[in-house]
C-alpha cells in the first residue's frame, strides 16, 4: 500500500518549545483504506535527535516507524 504523509502539525508547550509532532498518514489499496494520525514525541527521538535538528522527512520516517509498531502489535493481538 502506498501512504502519503497529508499533515504534519508541530504541538508547542506553555514557553514556544515544540512538545511533539503528529503526522497524518493515507493510503488505499483497492477497497483496502488507511488513515493515521501518529504523533512523534521526544520519546521516539533517538540520542541526539531533537525537535528542532529533525528534517520533514525525518519526522515522517518517525511516524512511519510508529505505524507499523502499532498495527503490527495490534494484528498480533487478536
Amino acid at each position: 500500500m502506498n501512504i502519503k504523509k497529508t499533515a504534519l502539525t508541530y504541538n508547542f508547550d506553555g514557553d514556544g518549545n515544540t512538545s511533539s509532532i503528529t503526522v497524518s498518514l493515507s493510503g488505499n489499496d483497492g477497497a483496502d483504506y488507511l488513515n493515521a494520525n501518529m504523533t512523534v514525541t521526544a520519546e521516539d527521538l533517538t540520542d541526539g535527535q531533537t525537535f528542532d535538528n529533525l528534517t520533514m522527512k525525518d519526522i515522517t520516517t518517525i511516524a512511519r516507524a510508529k505505524l507499523a509498531k502499532a498495527t503490527a502489535e495490534d494484528a498480533g493481538t487478536k
